[in-house]
Protein backbone atom coordinates (compact mmCIF):
# COMPACT_ATOMS: atom_id res chain seq x y z
CA UNK A 1 0.00 0.00 0.00
CA UNK A 2 1.12 3.55 -0.94
CA UNK A 3 0.41 6.51 0.94
CA UNK A 4 0.74 10.58 -1.37
CA UNK A 5 1.99 12.82 1.26
CA UNK A 6 1.40 16.17 -0.33
CA UNK A 7 3.76 18.84 0.35
CA UNK A 8 4.27 22.74 -0.54
CA UNK A 9 6.45 24.21 -2.34
CA UNK A 10 9.94 22.32 -3.16
CA UNK A 11 10.31 19.09 -1.62
CA UNK A 12 10.44 19.92 2.49
CA UNK A 13 11.95 17.22 4.44
CA UNK A 14 13.48 17.62 8.33
CA UNK A 15 17.39 17.14 7.12
CA UNK A 16 20.53 16.78 9.66
CA UNK A 17 24.17 17.40 8.69
CA UNK A 18 25.52 14.18 10.35
CA UNK A 19 23.65 10.63 11.12
CA UNK A 20 22.45 10.65 14.40
CA UNK A 21 21.61 8.32 17.24
CA UNK A 22 25.71 7.06 16.65
CA UNK A 23 27.06 6.22 20.40
CA UNK A 24 31.25 6.60 19.22
CA UNK A 25 31.75 3.62 22.49
CA UNK A 26 32.09 0.26 21.11
CA UNK A 27 31.43 -2.59 21.77
CA UNK A 28 33.44 -5.07 23.71
CA UNK A 29 32.41 -7.97 25.91
CA UNK A 30 35.57 -8.22 28.01
CA UNK A 31 35.12 -4.87 29.60
CA UNK A 32 32.36 -5.63 31.48
CA UNK A 33 32.74 -7.30 34.46
CA UNK A 34 29.20 -9.46 34.08
CA UNK A 35 28.84 -9.30 30.83
CA UNK A 36 25.82 -10.44 28.81
CA UNK A 37 24.51 -14.03 27.82
CA UNK A 38 24.24 -13.22 23.75
CA UNK A 39 21.70 -15.63 21.86
CA UNK A 40 22.57 -14.91 18.92
CA UNK A 41 20.45 -16.05 15.39
CA UNK A 42 20.50 -15.75 11.97
CA UNK A 43 17.52 -13.34 10.73
CA UNK A 44 14.08 -14.70 11.03
CA UNK A 45 15.19 -16.99 13.48
CA UNK A 46 13.87 -16.70 17.28
CA UNK A 47 16.13 -15.78 19.69
CA UNK A 48 14.92 -17.35 23.55
CA UNK A 49 15.63 -15.33 26.04
CA UNK A 50 15.06 -16.24 29.82
CA UNK A 51 12.34 -13.70 29.67
CA UNK A 52 11.15 -13.49 25.88
CA UNK A 53 11.54 -14.14 22.65
CA UNK A 54 12.60 -11.89 20.16
CA UNK A 55 12.51 -12.26 16.18
CA UNK A 56 13.49 -9.75 13.20
CA UNK A 57 10.93 -10.39 10.77
CA UNK A 58 12.13 -8.25 8.16
CA UNK A 59 14.63 -5.68 7.52
CA UNK A 60 15.04 -2.89 4.85
CA UNK A 61 16.24 0.27 3.66
CA UNK A 62 14.84 3.74 3.11
CA UNK A 63 15.77 7.28 2.58
CA UNK A 64 12.59 9.11 4.03
CA UNK A 65 10.25 8.46 6.69
CA UNK A 66 6.58 10.01 7.25
CA UNK A 67 5.16 10.50 10.58
CA UNK A 68 2.45 9.36 11.16
CA UNK A 69 0.71 12.97 11.70
CA UNK A 70 1.14 14.52 8.34
CA UNK A 71 1.33 18.09 9.01
CA UNK A 72 4.99 17.69 9.96
CA UNK A 73 7.62 17.06 8.26
CA UNK A 74 9.33 13.77 6.22
CA UNK A 75 12.83 12.73 7.57
CA UNK A 76 15.85 11.90 5.82
CA UNK A 77 18.62 10.21 6.89
CA UNK A 78 21.87 11.67 7.37
CA UNK A 79 23.42 7.83 6.36
CA UNK A 80 20.71 5.14 5.62
CA UNK A 81 17.53 4.89 7.85
CA UNK A 82 17.87 0.57 8.51
CA UNK A 83 14.21 -0.64 9.43
CA UNK A 84 13.79 -3.47 11.77
CA UNK A 85 10.81 -5.61 11.94
CA UNK A 86 10.74 -7.22 15.53
CA UNK A 87 8.07 -9.60 17.28
CA UNK A 88 8.62 -9.62 20.95
CA UNK A 89 7.27 -12.36 23.30
CA UNK A 90 6.89 -11.95 26.94
CA UNK A 91 7.27 -14.97 28.43
CA UNK A 92 7.25 -15.05 31.99
CA UNK A 93 5.58 -11.60 32.93
CA UNK A 94 4.99 -8.12 31.27
CA UNK A 95 7.90 -6.62 29.67
CA UNK A 96 9.69 -3.98 28.45
CA UNK A 97 12.41 -4.27 25.95
CA UNK A 98 14.40 -0.98 26.80
CA UNK A 99 17.74 -2.19 25.15
CA UNK A 100 17.45 -1.74 21.09
CA UNK A 101 20.54 -1.38 19.35
CA UNK A 102 21.95 -2.00 16.44
CA UNK A 103 26.16 -2.94 16.57
CA UNK A 104 28.14 -2.67 13.72
CA UNK A 105 31.20 -5.33 12.85
CA UNK A 106 33.58 -2.92 14.38
CA UNK A 107 32.10 -2.72 17.72
CA UNK A 108 30.20 0.60 17.08
CA UNK A 109 26.52 1.04 18.52
CA UNK A 110 24.07 2.55 17.05
CA UNK A 111 20.72 3.31 19.01
CA UNK A 112 17.01 4.61 17.71
CA UNK A 113 17.00 7.13 15.41
CA UNK A 114 14.90 9.98 17.34
CA UNK A 115 14.28 11.96 14.59
CA UNK A 116 12.44 8.93 12.87
CA UNK A 117 9.75 9.57 14.94
CA UNK A 118 9.63 5.60 15.21
CA UNK A 119 9.50 3.90 18.64
CA UNK A 120 12.52 3.60 21.05
CA UNK A 121 11.50 0.80 22.88
CA UNK A 122 8.65 -1.66 22.93
CA UNK A 123 6.10 -3.85 25.85
CA UNK A 124 4.98 -6.97 25.67
CA UNK A 125 2.26 -8.94 27.97
CA UNK A 126 2.75 -12.18 28.80
CA UNK A 127 2.52 -14.30 25.93
CA UNK A 128 1.47 -11.50 23.74
CA UNK A 129 3.61 -10.90 20.87
CA UNK A 130 4.06 -6.89 20.12
CA UNK A 131 4.85 -6.13 16.64
CA UNK A 132 7.39 -3.03 16.24
CA UNK A 133 9.32 -1.43 13.54
CA UNK A 134 12.61 -0.25 14.88
CA UNK A 135 14.36 2.53 12.63
CA UNK A 136 18.60 3.95 12.83
CA UNK A 137 20.31 6.06 10.80
CA UNK A 138 23.55 4.18 9.88
CA UNK A 139 26.38 5.21 7.78
CA UNK A 140 26.51 3.53 4.75
CA UNK A 141 29.95 2.36 5.21
CA UNK A 142 28.83 0.51 8.55
CA UNK A 143 25.94 -1.47 7.12
CA UNK A 144 27.35 -4.49 6.41
CA UNK A 145 27.57 -6.88 9.14
CA UNK A 146 25.01 -5.21 11.37
CA UNK A 147 23.42 -7.39 14.43
CA UNK A 148 20.08 -6.38 15.98
CA UNK A 149 20.38 -6.42 19.62
CA UNK A 150 17.23 -6.60 22.09
CA UNK A 151 17.11 -7.24 25.57
CA UNK A 152 14.55 -5.79 28.74
CA UNK A 153 17.95 -3.85 29.77
CA UNK A 154 17.81 -0.18 29.60
CA UNK A 155 17.19 2.24 27.20
CA UNK A 156 20.96 3.52 27.63
CA UNK A 157 21.81 0.44 27.54
CA UNK A 158 24.08 -0.24 30.84
CA UNK A 159 21.43 -2.68 32.30
CA UNK A 160 22.52 -6.43 30.67
CA UNK A 161 25.20 -7.54 32.42
CA UNK A 162 24.46 -10.76 33.40
CA UNK A 163 21.44 -10.83 31.78
CA UNK A 164 20.24 -12.49 28.37
CA UNK A 165 20.22 -10.62 25.24
CA UNK A 166 19.41 -11.31 21.81
CA UNK A 167 21.51 -11.05 19.13
CA UNK A 168 20.55 -11.70 15.53
CA UNK A 169 22.58 -11.37 12.26
CA UNK A 170 20.65 -9.04 9.73
CA UNK A 171 22.35 -10.53 6.96
CA UNK A 172 23.63 -7.55 5.34
CA UNK A 173 26.02 -8.38 2.48
CA UNK A 174 28.68 -5.81 0.65
CA UNK A 175 26.94 -6.46 -2.27
CA UNK A 176 23.11 -5.47 -0.34
CA UNK A 177 24.91 -2.34 1.37
CA UNK A 178 25.98 -0.82 -2.32
CA UNK A 179 22.48 -1.12 -3.60
CA UNK A 180 20.95 -0.14 0.15
CA UNK A 181 23.46 3.43 -0.06
CA UNK A 182 21.34 4.81 -3.69
CA UNK A 183 18.33 3.60 -1.84
CA UNK A 184 15.28 6.60 -2.41
CA UNK A 185 12.42 4.56 -0.71
CA UNK A 186 9.96 6.31 1.78
CA UNK A 187 7.99 4.68 4.01
CA UNK A 188 5.23 6.00 7.02
CA UNK A 189 5.79 5.55 10.46
CA UNK A 190 4.09 2.69 12.32
CA UNK A 191 3.68 2.21 16.10
CA UNK A 192 3.83 -0.97 17.29
CA UNK A 193 0.67 -3.46 17.84
CA UNK A 194 -0.61 -6.71 18.29
CA UNK A 195 -0.53 -7.06 14.82
CA UNK A 196 2.13 -8.21 12.30
CA UNK A 197 3.04 -4.59 10.58
CA UNK A 198 2.78 -4.07 6.80
CA UNK A 199 5.14 -1.09 6.39
CA UNK A 200 3.48 1.16 3.65
CA UNK A 201 5.42 3.39 1.26
CA UNK A 202 5.04 6.91 1.10
CA UNK A 203 4.92 9.16 -2.17
CA UNK A 204 6.30 12.42 -1.27
CA UNK A 205 5.57 15.27 -4.71
CA UNK A 206 5.83 18.82 -4.58
CA UNK A 207 2.53 20.76 -4.03
CA UNK A 208 1.23 23.41 -6.19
Amino acid sequence: MSVIRVVGGAMAVVATLAVSQVVTDHWDLTSHPDPPFLRTVDLGHVAHLSYGDVQVTDVRPAQHLSPQDDTELARIAGGVFVLVSAKLTATREPTYFLTVRLTGSDGRIYRPSQKSTCPPQARSDTGLPTYAVFCFDVPTAALPGLHFQAARGSANGNDTDGDDLADIDLEISTADARSWADTTDSYLVEPPGLEPIELQTVTLSEGS
